[in-house]
């Protein structure tokens, strides 16, 4: 979501006259665009901006913040009582801005860098939007994959998480939007396309949703219409005929893992064999103290539906090991579902406390540090041995490789024939990140395929078929 921010904060700069600078030193505005789900990322970028306080003494730039830290949107200059907890505490950071007021960021620089200053940021033109941000066009990094968000904020309050605070309770965007977008890309050339959501199979759901009657509800809650979120994929499907090869989505709650979801597994042009589905923990007491409105049987039952549904379909988690009160049976019980289920990869976490969180003022973090790494490095071991398993598994086979990287290729086997090569670097539909070297033109942004020759610390190896 944050990379995806950016696209749209770059468009937006851009129309009204700036341009990215070499490095910060060249700068006259620094933007942070911030996470705050981990205390350490907030605890970085604090860190990074006091730093550059040092320079501002020595050349005037703006410096301003924006994503998951920031409750306000303000400036140095307005008054107390409606600035950011931030640019309060913060003397280097002169502008805050919650990413829906994107649209004001022209107002906030000028109230920022004061009346009747003449400053380069000021000198700009107004560009023409509206005050929704998602109507911004991005300035996408990539021609051919995008990130597409289609909701912003959640409803499901985890105990440990800060994203309801932070980005506000989910509203979605209207499907015509979300599928002008895609058209668009398309056209132009975009083979993949990633949808975001902090719940993304909760697409047109929420409360406020309801309210706004964006969909049929009365249909969708009699099971005549699918979910809203089926909906989508299955109109993005039909861009495959206009050169769209690729879709994803990240990340889905198990809660809103519905049966008409599952079964477009298989069914679907575009979706991808690849689903990032968060369990967090497997044990039903450590889930219900997470707030994870689902059991660890029912997590299961998914997992097994969408096997059923599509046998090789690769499946990848989230885990926390030492939230707030784990036993270790509790974590015996994670440790067995990872082992039952075989997830292709994990991201694996130590809990640590995030401020404001519901965790953080109701439950006590009684899992020592030395405890918590002993049962990340146990899951670690066992993620290790499977995830080579999996990998292992496609040596030998033919598969489609999007290629996302190109650069040249240093002490290859086959630069003894004195031809140039590239190194070249990209997903298979499995999300298999493949790496191969070959001597022909530019490959960047092409699906090629790839014949698995290896499969070593993480990555598939291999040589165009």
């Amino acid at each position: 979501m944050n990379y995806s921010d950016s696209e749209r904060i770059s468009s937006y700069l851009g129309d009204f006259g700036f341009k990215k600078a070499k490095d910060e030193n060249d700068a006259d505005l620094i933007i942070f665009n911030s996470c705050s789900v981990r205390q350490k990322a907030e605890d970085r970028v604090v860190g990074k901006m006091k730093d550059l306080g040092l320079k501002k003494r020595k050349k005037k730039f703006l410096i301003a913040l924006t994503g998951c830290m920031v409750r306000k949107s303000s400036t140095k200059n307005s008054p107390k009582e409606n600035q950011d907890h931030f640019v309060k505490i913060l003397k280097p950071l002169d502008i805050a801005f919650r990413i829906e007021d994107l649209p004001k960021l022209k107002d906030l620089i000028e109230e920022a860098s004061g009346k009747g200053t003449k400053s380069k940021v000021t000198k700009v033109k107004t560009p023409k939007i509206d005050n929704d941000y998602f109507h911004i066009a991005p300035e996408y990094t990539s021609k051919v994959q995008a990130f597409i968000p289609i909701s912003t904020g959640c409803d499901k309050f985890c105990t440990y998480c800060i994203v309801p605070y932070s980005r506000g309770r989910e509203v979605s965007r209207k499907m015509e939007d979300i599928l002008k977008e895609a058209e668009e890309l398309v056209k132009d050339g975009c083979l993949e396309i990633t949808l975001l959501g902090q719940t993304v199979d909760s697409y047109g759901l929420s409360n406020i949703d309801r309210q706004k009657k964006l969909f049929n509800y009365d249909k969708i809650d009699a099971g005549i219409e699918p979910p809203p979120f089926v909906q989508l994929l299955e109109k993005l499907d039909k861009l495959y005929s206009k050169g769209l090869r690729r879709v994803r989505f990240t990340s889905p709650h198990p809660k809103d893992a519905s049966q008409a979801l599952i079964e477009c597994y298989g069914r679907l042009k575009t979706l991808m064999p690849h689903i990032h589905l968060p369990v967090q923990a497997g044990d039903n007491t450590t889930l219900k103290r997470m707030n994870r409105p689902y059991t660890r049987e029912r997590y299961i039952e998914i997992v097994r539906a969408l096997r059923t549904q599509l046998p090789d379909i690769a499946i990848t988690t989230d885990i926390i090991v030492g939230f707030c009160g784990e036993t270790e049976k509790e974590f015996e019980n994670t440790y067995k579902l990872y082992k039952e289920l075989e997830f292709d990869f994990a991201f694996l976490a130590q809990y640590s406390v995030r401020r404001g969180t519901y965790a953080s003022k109701n439950l006590e973090n009684d899992v020592s540090r030395s405890e918590k790494a002993r049962r990340w490095h146990r899951l670690n071991d066992l993620l290790t041995k499977i995830t080579q398993e999996k990998l292992k598994k496609f040596v030998g086979k033919e598969v489609e490789v999007l290629v996302e990287k190109a650069e040249p290729a240093t002490q290859s086997l086959s630069s003894v024939s004195g031809k140039k090569l590239t190194l070249y670097r990209g997903k298979t539909p499995h999300m298999k990140e493949v790496q191969f070297e070959a001597g022909r033109k530019n490959l960047k942004g092409t699906i090629q395929k790839v014949k698995i020759t290896k499969a070593e610390n993480w990555v598939l190896f291999g040589e165009l078929a």
